[in-house]
């Protein structure tokens, strides 16, 4: 079987998931002290690139978890991006956060994202009497 990537659906999963978090993190950045902030953007990182891999694996006999991943990285893309046309562009951004924390976070949304696809090609395979 080879490998079919979705590229629209791809796409749009990683826009929708830049836009989530920046829709369910920035209003309460202020709210919080930035230690807990932080918890909360790798909170958000995970479940809702957990929910974009699921999404992106719905419905795929072949390439599922390839597609997640490609959501995570696209996302990860896109997130950078941003942060260079910023103030300060990436360097800014990495300093708020620390070179490590930074790159764990973006590490974060990668790896929810295909763990998010496995689970949902598993999930997927054993509801049509597939191997378990």
């Amino acid at each position: 079987m080879t490998n079919r990537i979705r590229w629209g659906r791809v796409v749009g999963l990683a826009f929708a998931l830049e836009a989530a978090l920046f829709a369910a993190l920035v209003p309460i950045q202020s709210l919080l002290s930035l230690k807990v902030w932080f918890a909360a953007v790798a909170f958000g990182c995970a479940i809702f690139g957990y929910i974009a891999g699921r999404l992106a694996a719905r419905g795929l006999k072949a390439g599922a978890v390839l597609n997640g991943l490609l959501v995570g990285v696209l996302a990860t893309i896109i997130y950078i991006v941003l942060c260079m046309l910023g103030p300060g562009g990436l360097p800014a951004a990495v300093a708020i956060y620390g070179a490590p924390l930074y790159i764990s976070l973006n590490g974060l949304r990668i790896v929810g994202c295909t763990l998010g696809a496995v689970h949902g090609k598993a999930r997927e395979t054993r509801a049509l009497g597939g191997p378990q």
